[in-house]
């Protein structure tokens, strides 16, 4: 009984949660190219980026952390 059940609830969600992707021709493509001079307006900053590393680093410490109070 419950597995009839669990399979019902299962098609029902697999069909709520289906999804279409479209993509045009132009999909991923700036609208402008850059000036000679302008290449490099993406490009993120090494402090930016330390920053972020940083801040990964310490939450993966938490976790560890975490896992030793655990057990």
């Amino acid at each position: 009984m419950y597995r009839v059940l669990l399979v019902v609830l299962l098609i029902a969600f697999v069909g709520v949660c289906s999804a279409q992707l479209n993509f045009t021709p132009n999909w991923g493509k700036r609208t402008s190219s850059p000036a000679a001079g302008e290449s490099d307006n993406c490009k993120e900053s090494v402090d930016t980026i330390m920053l972020i590393y940083k801040i990964i680093q310490n939450e993966a410490q938490k976790l560890v952390e975490c896992e030793k109070f655990s057990n």
